[in-house]
């Protein structure tokens, strides 16, 4: 596959299985996601967004072709490609005993000569500084997300990959971490790739969907076109409402 100046992200034919499993996590996906846009990938439990995360990261082996920021992850040193690609898990590993600034220089690891001070500038980009001497199990659910962020961004990644980035926090909290995955998407002009829940907050924040079922892609395109009601309720099962509000798709449960 020859890599797309234009195209940050492009899978064919990208397949995953599990030891065991009777059938492919995530089935023959091929996808285009433009540089500098924001795809996410929605879907009930266990359709396969998170798996097609971590094989996009190269954690995990896959089948088919992939590339991203012009590297193909199973064939890349892991130090070339975190210097591009960056995934943020949905639950951190927090080292016991570790405070914030150290934590976030992590993110540095795949650099000769570390440069701290790109992690420290990070740290006050997203107004981290004034807790980056905080040990990091004291913090709270919104602030370990904007610290995860920041450890990510330390990398200077091409491309970010989200896996449920709003995990656990509450309305308030959830909404500043996308606003602010927003604005350093646009600063930077970052690619995000997203797996998320919330299929309101994804249609308002993403240029465009992936709805998954059973490992395979059901519909890809704006939030308006995928996010159907008869869509949703074939996909997951649910009776719900959707309406425009302030020109993005708004997704609410209907009692059955």
């Amino acid at each position: 596959m020859k890599p797309d100046h234009d195209v940050a992200i492009t899978t064919e034919s990208l397949s995953v299985r599990y030891a065991r499993a009777h059938r492919n996590a995530v089935h023959e996906l091929s996808i285009d996601v433009p540089m500098g846009s924001w795809m996410s990938i929605v879907g009930p439990n266990g359709c396969g967004k998170s798996t097609l995360l971590q094989a996009l990261a190269g954690v995990i082996p896959y089948s088919g072709t992939a590339m991203i920021a012009g590297l193909a992850p199973k064939d890349t040193r892991r130090r070339t490609f975190a210097q591009s690609v960056a995934l943020m898990p949905q639950r951190p590993v927090l080292p016991e005993g570790m405070i914030v600034r150290d934590y976030v220089r992590l993110g540095r690891a795949p650099y000769r000569g570390h440069h701290p001070e790109i992690a420290d500038s990070v740290l006050d980009s997203l107004d981290l500084s004034h807790f980056a001497d905080r040990q990091l199990l004291e913090l709270s659910g919104g602030e370990v997300q904007r610290v995860a962020l920041a450890r990510a961004l330390s990398q200077e990644p091409q491309v970010l990959l989200l896996d449920e980035p709003t995990s656990a926090l509450d309305i308030g909290n959830a909404q500043d971490v996308l606003e602010l995955v927003d604005r350093v998407r646009i600063a930077r002009g970052l690619t995000i790739m997203s797996a998320m829940h919330d299929l309101t907050f994804a249609g308002m924040f993403s240029d465009s969907l992936m709805l998954m079922q059973s490992g395979e892609k059901v519909a890809t395109g704006p939030a308006e076109d995928v996010l159907t009601v008869d869509r949703i309720n074939s996909v997951y099962g649910a009776d719900v409402q959707v309406s425009t509000s302030s020109g993005f798709p708004t997704v609410v449960p209907k009692r059955k």
